[in-house]
């Protein structure tokens, strides 16, 4: 009579419920210590294993031909020393961690298995495939994938190499952010940035630089003498120092700068709120109150575009309020100038061509107006002032050779005994001439990398946390 009754309890859905809370509580166990046992460190091989005990922490020694395993990290080492307890080893001989296609070397370390974190006091190296990565003092956290390094790091991928005193590397997004003393060179152009910090996406080439980074290219031109027997190496440095920068070294290939930007060259130099630099079309576009020098001739006006090939000014472009000025003199090889005397040109739009590092034709649209001083056998002779719809000047061996007015021309000469004294008083509404033309800044150099010093203080470990900053 028993048998039906529990039959019967077992075909009812109390019966049914309860096997099934049953059943499915033992298989969460089941579970839960299967997940248990794989979070372990475990011994898969060793030439010799010691056990021990001190105080409450159950020890093991490995040596020789060490191999530990925790999920998907694989450890290979000289020698390890277990805590059980823990789930910790501490490391040393040639020290492998692997994970998928990551592979991180040391010559000692430790692994904890709590927080999946193996990290080195004594030279750190990383590679994942897309990025290297050295340093004195590094970890690297196997859960998150998220490494940091802190004293001489270096990393280098594809497009660059990135030194600093401190740094975190996101795998998930090949994100590095490095902080503290920043340097990064551009393996494909002779380019340095130097910055407070930088976050640099090795994967989709694009780097972000803040507090103060300075872009410097040097290139360099052999220059052969008149003899045609000795060769001399000329360097021509270009300097870029803004408040923030870009580097998109994907298919636009620019460099893009806000804030405060200076830029310096032999020849030229700028002052502007911002500046992009689109390599491949060998151009630059300044905006934001522009100010460009080129040699003794200023320009300005609401955006300014100059065109460079071979490190040579070829054109420029200036619209909106355009405004040049050059400092005035009887012959392109005279190196005297007269006080007081600038030849001017304003209009809407101005575009001026160069050839040899001289002009050779300014072309000023809508209400255009010109102010040039003239000489007559290299002597004053007076001041030429016209405006027409447009003005075209040209130049032979950078010395203005004629003007041309088209459309709506008013003009007027003025003889130099009305000029002597008054220069001044001639020029055209709007004219200043700036001093506050940049120079070209000091530099740095950047830190020479040794992972086997290990003069490292405590105090020095890396940060858990990524700077605000930075986020």
């Amino acid at each position: 009579m028993q048998t039906p009754e529990l039959t019967f309890r077992a075909h009812s859905p109390q019966g049914i419920s309860f096997l099934l809370l049953f059943f499915f509580g033992m298989l969460a166990i089941t579970g839960q210590l299967a997940a248990q046992e794989r979070s372990l460190l475990r011994v898969l091989a060793a030439d010799r294993l010691e056990g021990s005990e001190i105080g409450d922490m159950e020890i093991r020694e490995l040596i020789g031909n060490v191999r530990l395993q925790q999920d998907n990290v694989h450890i290979t080492c000289d020698r390890a020393t277990q805590n059980l307890t823990r789930n910790s080893a501490q490391l040393s001989g040639n020290v492998v961690i692997t994970q998928d296609t990551l592979i991180m070397k040391t010559p000692r370390g430790n692994y904890d298995g709590q927080t999946r974190t193996a990290s080195s006091r004594e030279g750190v190296y990383i590679n994942d495939g897309h990025v290297t990565l050295q340093a004195r003092i590094g970890s690297y956290r196997t859960g998150s994938k998220i490494a940091e390094f802190v004293s001489d790091v270096t990393v280098d991928d594809t497009a660059a190499t990135i030194t600093s005193n401190r740094m975190h590397y996101i795998r998930d997004s090949s994100l590095v952010i490095a902080w503290d003393d920043v340097h990064i060179r551009f393996k494909d152009e002779n380019v340095v940035i130097t910055a407070d910090s930088v976050r640099h996406y090795s994967d989709l080439r694009l780097s972000y630089f803040y507090g103060d980074p300075h872009f410097r290219q040097i290139d360099s031109s052999t220059v052969r003498a008149f003899d045609d027997e000795t060769d001399s190496l000329v360097l021509d440095t270009l300097s870029i120092v803004a408040d923030y920068m870009e580097a998109r070294r994907d298919t636009s290939n620019s460099f893009l700068t806000e804030g405060n930007v200076r830029i310096v060259r032999a020849d030229l130099a700028a002052l502007s709120d911002r500046a992009d630099f689109l390599r491949d079309d060998s151009l630059m576009i300044l905006r934001g109150d522009p100010v460009l020098w080129y040699e003794q001739n200023q320009v300005t006006g609401d955006s300014i575009a100059a065109f460079i090939v071979e490190n040579d000014l070829r054109t420029l472009d200036v619209v909106g309020n355009a405004f040049s000025i050059s400092r005035s003199k009887p012959a392109e090889q005279d190196t005297l100038y007269p006080p007081d005397r600038f030849d001017q040109t304003k209009g809407k739009h101005i575009r001026m061509h160069f050839s040899d590092k001289k002009p050779q034709r300014i072309r000023i649209e809508e209400t255009a107006i010109s102010l040039y001083y003239l000489y007559e056998d290299m002597k004053l002779n007076g001041v030429r002032h016209e405006s027409s719809d447009l003005i075209i000047i040209d130049f032979d061996d950078g010395n203005v050779h004629s003007i041309r007015s088209i459309r709506g021309v008013e003009g007027t000469y003025y003889p130099e005994k009305m000029v002597t004294g008054k220069e001044r008083s001639y020029n055209l509404d709007g004219f200043h001439w700036r001093d506050d033309r940049p120079v070209m800044p000091s530099t740095t150099t950047a830190p020479e990398t040794d992972i086997q010093d290990t003069g490292i203080r405590e105090s020095e470990m890396p940060d858990s946390v990524i700077p605000d900053s930075l986020q």
